[in-house]
């Protein structure tokens, strides 16, 4: 990959790591109502996937940087 590309990659998940926090604080900041059984537990396995994802998004531009590190 060019330095262009691998600057548009990094550009790229950034932006996905900062819309999946976005939608985890959300899921996060829900008021959910006692009486719906299981929406908590819901929550939380959302929370956890999107905190999985932010994490490997993490990693992904760790590796990217790397990259652009030793060519750029």
């Amino acid at each position: 990959m060019s330095c262009v590309e691998l600057n548009v990659a990094m550009g790229e998940v950034a932006k996905e790591m900062s819309a999946t926090a976005i939608t985890r604080g959300k899921v996060a900041k829900t008021n959910i109502p006692g009486w719906l059984w299981g929406a908590r537990r819901v929550a939380t396995t959302v929370t956890a996937r999107q905190s999985a994802k932010i994490e490997q998004l993490r990693q992904q531009q760790a590796a990217i940087a790397a990259v652009r590190r030793s060519k750029c």
